[in-house]
């Protein structure tokens, strides 16, 4: 199995090209003359190169009671690879994380010819752990005093390959088109804050509404978030988190999995694990409403323990949150409302941490 160049895969942080200014040295005429020169006259030499904007598509669940946002989902294999790529944005609905059911679909039913470059990261991981099976199986029979013929086992294997790539299920016919290709069945599924970000932070998507068809607007998509306009709104306290640290270069991802709300990845998946777990509190003026949203110390040692197990530090953010909002406000404005604290919760073990 291939290594992937992860550096030669996943190049850009955002899906927006930076360019890195030279240093300016206000003493120094060459350093500002540099400067000047690279913000701007290469612009001009060089073009101005727009941005590559991306298509989502809104759906709304309308009910007996009241009218939501269900899902924002990219639909274009081409917009999905580019959003993942460049700062591993949504999930793939019907992979882990990275969109790559059609890579493997096509793959499990032979219709790539011959070696496939790419290897998508659930095959990496099913290989390891069937390496690792043999290995624990091996240890157990050598632990026992059993020692099995290599030879016998290649050949056992052997015999037990093709049988494993000729087994085809029955529904695999309908996954094929008239041209013999895999249907394209698999979106990218967007947060709320992930597809308000793009939209909004970077202005590189255009989110559509899928019964409508109409582009939705920055302003009409806040207000479809959050309809209530509450100043303690679940979608706008945990966009605050979310723009925070994508603002400080972090790749944020969920965290459900291990009962926090964020990971903080310094690269992302891809490149090493999640550093820190992120779990966001809402913080009021009003110490009534703290009391009702403050936990006991039974939660604070069971998430810690969990983040702790996973090799992971617990990080406590904390969002002020203003004491009303006014609807009209830009959302610079409404932004500059909310503040943000951190604290770092660390799980101290007596046999590990005696210095």
């Amino acid at each position: 199995m291939k290594s992937r160049n992860l550096n030669a895969i996943y190049t850009s942080p955002l899906p927006v090209e930076v360019v890195a200014l030279p240093p300016l040295v206000p003493h120094n005429p060459l350093s500002v003359a540099n400067y000047v020169y690279e913000l701007v006259l290469v612009p001009f030499i060089r073009g101005f190169k727009r941005p590559r904007r991306f298509t989502a598509y809104l759906e709304q669940h309308t009910d007996s009671v009241s009218s939501y946002v269900s899902s924002i989902a990219v639909n274009s294999y081409e917009d999905m690879q580019g959003l993942w790529k460049a700062g591993f944005f949504g999930k793939g609905t019907q992979s882990r994380s990275e969109p790559t059911w059609e890579v493997r679909t096509a793959k499990r039913l032979q219709e790539a010819s011959g070696e496939i470059e790419g290897v998508a990261p659930e095959e990496v991981t099913a290989r390891r752990r069937a390496a690792r099976k043999k290995f624990k199986n091996a240890r157990a029979l050598a632990e026992h005093g059993i020692v099995a013929d290599p030879t016998e086992m290649e050949k056992a294997e052997a015999r037990e390959e093709p049988r494993k790539q000729s087994l085809l299920r029955p529904e695999d016919a309908q996954l094929k088109d008239s041209q013999g290709k895999v249907r394209r069945q698999e979106k990218l599924q967007l947060t709320f804050q992930e597809a308000f970000f793009l939209a909004y932070a970077l202005d590189i998507i255009d989110i559509y509404d899928d019964r409508t068809g109409d582009l939705v607007t920055v302003p009409g998509l806040l207000c479809l978030l959050m309809p209530d306009w509450s100043p303690d709104n679940s979608f706008i306290i945990n966009y605050v988190v979310y723009h925070h640290y994508r603002s400080h270069g972090w790749c944020i991802r969920s965290g459900v999995k291990f009962g926090v709300d964020y990971l903080l990845y310094r690269r992302g998946p891809p490149f090493s694990h999640a550093e820190f777990g992120v779990i966001v509190i809402p913080l009021y003026s009003d110490e009534s409403k703290n009391q009702i949203m403050r936990k006991d110390w039974s939660w604070s040692s069971g998430v810690n323990r969990v983040v702790g197990g996973v090799k992971k530090v617990l990080v406590l953010c904390y969002v002020e949150v203003p004491v009303c909002i006014d609807k009209w406000h830009s959302v610079e404005e409404l932004l500059k409302m909310y503040k943000v604290r951190e604290v770092v919760l660390r799980r101290w073990i007596p046999s590990r941490h005696r210095d």
